[in-house]
């Protein structure tokens, strides 16, 4: 998608244009419909494209052009791309509680003990926290890595293992009383929500205008206590 080729002002100067976002699955949760809602009413004339990517596709998708804009977790430093951290999430054990032993905060080794499913995303599991050697050995201890939310939300009220995740990605459960959360400490594990373009992409009124969107309906989101995360800076 080239955004500087397709971006104009019509007569009535109203932004115009196409624009490709790519969000990981808990921003499309949080704030993919309410963007197309305000892009339906401020921006009539804008054509937007939205899709949920697994973070660790977020550089090629950008460097191809196949997205204009990502809102994806713990990107490395690349040259090549411009990335803001938005917000910061707690990661967590979800699970049942008959399968986690109880709801109290757990230890980093103590978790390690129990039947882990991590959440694969695309290329590796990047996604779920950006500390290489507290990842590998969650990932020498996970039986299942899995892509998809709906087979992991499954699993979990099966009694099959328990997710380090977020409260967000299954709150629904978590708000039933189906699942439950336990804090994880010692060390405590997060994750950062970046928003990310081309480095060397003109700016444009249309992404600009649909960046600033992003940005504004993320920190609603959070203020309004729908979405549990500490907002960057």
């Amino acid at each position: 998608m080239q955004a500087a080729s397709a971006d104009i002002r019509d007569n009535a100067n109203e932004v115009a244009g196409e624009i490709s976002v790519g969000f990981a699955h808990s921003a499309v949760k949080a704030i993919g419909v309410p963007l197309v809602q305000r892009v339906s009413q401020a921006y009539p004339k804008l054509r937007l494209h939205l899709s949920e990517i697994f973070s660790g596709s977020t550089a090629q998708q950008l460097a191809s052009s196949e997205v204009d804009l990502t809102l994806t977790y713990n990107q490395s430093p690349d040259s090549r791309f411009r990335f803001q951290p938005i917000l910061e999430e707690e990661l967590v054990l979800v699970g049942r509680p008959d399968v986690m032993g109880g709801t109290d905060a757990i230890s980093f080794e103590a978790l390690l003990e129990l039947p882990l499913i991590i959440l694969r995303q695309g290329l590796n599991t990047r996604a779920v926290m950006d500390d290489p050697s507290l990842l590998r050995r969650i990932e020498e201890n996970a039986q299942f890595q899995i892509n998809s939310i709906a087979a992991i939300g499954g699993s979990l009220l099966s009694g099959i293992g328990c997710l380090i995740g977020t409260e967000f990605i299954l709150k629904e459960h978590i708000d039933a009383g189906t699942l439950v959360t336990r804090p994880i400490v010692r060390p405590k594990l997060s994750r950062a929500l970046y928003i990310g373009e081309l480095s060397d992409r003109p700016a444009t009124f249309a992404l600009e205008a649909v960046r600033q969107l992003c940005i504004e309906l993320t920190v609603e989101a959070v203020e309004a206590r729908q979405w549990k995360a500490t907002l960057s800076g």
